[in-house]
């Protein structure tokens, strides 16, 4: 009996000397978890400690107005200087409960149950030389109140579309709406775990710039008009790109654009920037805000058409001026950037019924797609029509954004090959939230949310009265239709003989002589060169080459004459018989 008991003593003394080795194996490999606990530790060690010195009670109350203390002292300082309250501690405050949510979440939420999902999910691998099962390995965590984002270093022989694969198991194992994979480095990717909906409220309208910033020609590169999933700034550019917005009738495509015009609305005012506007519509969309429009045409498609080849002729002027100067331009009063801004794209192209104006507005429009970058025109083109007749131009957008459609065959048609196998979900876009998309940035492989904001008919007119266009007017000169190269070009095909020889300085009689000088010039050639052999330098006659007969052909006629079709050589030129 009592070898029976040793014996369980020692096996369940193995077990927990095992179990302690496991779990101080597991703290080591998880440093960022076991510093912040050994230094609440140390804190309660000491209170334990102090206390039993000098009682609890001392000690609870010096807790307690530590506390109180440093949360009055807070409170007046909001209460009393607001303004360095939220400059200093406002900040420090965001960044020290965004700090403690990463690190909760890295370590205890997401870190302690890792190994057990990635094993659930099947998201594992075997080494067959060591047998060790491998599973992908969790970095880091940035945690927001709606979207927690995952580092993964992925094991050898998994990649990113492993996971691609498995992101609607994996958003039900850790209680996410939605799970979205975007590439980071080579064996590395970002998991995007969706807690909910970040854009479901609608963003007020971000107010126009006014201070030393609000002319700054940098700005265009970095346009605030919304926020993104992340409910980081969407910051867009509109300068050096040309744009292409896709949605359905009611998706908010207009929330894009007058926030758009909202953020330019000091450049326009101040005449850096030209804004040519089209409305298909007649005026419906954009004639709240037609006196920030340098050029604006809503019924007359002939009209449209001639502004599509004012925009180009002007932007064939400033290339002219540009050329041998610069390889871009830079923004001033003199030269504005000019933005073509076209409300229904398929109105003026696929469906307009006068083919003349379609190819005219189609020609001038490749043409300001393909030239316009350098010399500071772009192209902002909406379309609610996603074919292959309307968004053919798509590769010549390097920038496009997709609102809500139907398909997803539409979002990749808008955005790209493969977009909605990247993240971009536009038919699962609800239609009480507009002004959702989804933007495809050249260069980046993986679309991004984002919400534009909302800006009223108030606030539109508004703009209209305070912001109207300003600047020079642009008017094409016809230079580059009229232009010619100074170079002048020899056609040696058509020159005569004498011409030639007195363009190059050499006599007549030299000309000869001097070309054939360089023949047979080979090392060890010491055949004469090949030169006339008559007096006066007169080319010898060749000999008529015998005409061929074929025997045995009805169509041979007899010695002596021509066959039909046979070339004959003669002292003076080649004829041919028929």
């Amino acid at each position: 009996m009592g070898d029976w008991i040793a014996g369980k003593l020692r096996a369940a003394t193995l077990k927990l000397l095992m179990a302690l080795v496991w779990v101080l194996w597991s703290l080591i490999r998880r440093p960022g978890l076991v510093l912040p606990l050994a230094v609440l530790g140390c804190a309660i060690a000491a209170l334990v400690e102090t206390a039993g010195r000098i009682g609890w009670l001392p000690v609870l109350g010096l807790t307690l107005g530590t506390l109180a203390l440093t949360g009055g002292g807070l409170a007046a300082w909001w209460r009393f200087a607001p303004a360095s309250f939220a400059r200093f501690a406002g900040p420090a405050g965001r960044r020290a409960g965004r700090l403690a949510r990463n690190w909760a979440s890295r370590w205890f939420w997401y870190g302690l149950m890792w190994t057990f999902w990635m094993r659930r999910c099947g998201l594992t691998t075997t080494d067959r030389h060591s047998g060790r099962v491998l599973a992908p390995r969790l970095l880091k965590v940035r945690s927001t109140p709606a979207v927690d984002r995952l580092l993964v270093r992925m094991p050898a022989g998994m990649g990113p579309s492993v996971l691609v694969g498995a992101d609607e198991a994996i958003a039900n194992a850790m209680k996410a709406s939605e799970a979205r994979v975007r590439s980071h480095k080579p064996g590395m990717c970002w998991l995007e775990l969706e807690k909910r909906n970040p854009l479901t409220k609608v963003i007020p309208a971000i107010a126009i710039p006014t201070d030393e910033t609000a002319l700054d020609v940098a700005r265009l590169e970095a346009l605030h008009i919304g926020y993104t999933d992340l409910l980081e700034p969407w910051l867009f550019k509109v300068i050096g790109t040309h744009t292409l917005l896709a949605g359905e009738t009611g998706a908010g495509k207009g929330s894009v654009v007058w926030s758009l015009l909202r953020a330019l609305a000091p450049f326009i005012k101040a005449g850096l920037v030209q804004v040519w506007a089209i409305d298909p519509k007649g005026g419906m969309e954009l004639e709240f805000g037609k006196d920030m429009f340098k050029r604006y045409e809503r019924d007359n498609y002939e009209a449209m058409a001639k502004l599509f080849e004012d925009a180009v002729g002007v932007m064939d002027d400033r290339t002219i001026d540009l050329r041998g100067i610069a390889r871009s331009f830079t923004v001033t009063r003199e030269t504005p950037f000019v933005l073509v801004l076209v409300d229904e794209l398929a109105d003026v192209t696929e469906l307009n019924e006068d083919r003349q104006i379609q190819n005219r507005i189609e020609s001038a429009m490749g043409r300001l797609l393909t030239k316009g970058r350098a010399p500071g025109y772009s192209v902002f083109a909406c379309t609610q029509i996603v074919t292959k007749d309307v968004v053919r131009w798509r590769d010549q957008f390097p920038t496009r954004i997709a609102q809500r459609l139907k398909t997803a065959g539409q979002v990749d048609m808008a955005l790209g090959e493969d977009a909605h196998n990247a993240g971009a979900y536009c038919e699962a876009i609800p239609e009480d939230l507009q002004g959702i998309g989804y933007q495809q940035l050249a260069g980046h492989k993986d679309p991004v949310r984002v919400r534009a904001a909302y800006v009223t008919d108030e606030e539109i007119q508004d703009m209209n009265r305070h912001y109207p266009a300003g600047g020079i007017d642009l008017v094409p000169t016809g230079r580059r239709d009229h232009h010619t190269d100074d170079t002048t070009t020899l056609d040696t095909r058509t020159a005569e003989p004498v011409g030639l020889s007195n363009r190059i300085g050499l006599a007549d009689s030299d000309m000869v002589p001097a070309v054939a000088s360089t023949k047979n010039t080979r090392p060890g050639d010491n055949r004469p060169p090949r030169g006339p052999s008559t007096p006066g330098g007169a080319p010898r006659t060749r000999k008529p080459r015998k005409p061929r007969t074929r025997h045995g052909d009805a169509s041979t006629e007899v010695a002596g004459e021509v066959v039909a079709g046979e070339v004959v050589s003669s002292t003076s030129d080649a004829e041919v018989h028929s």
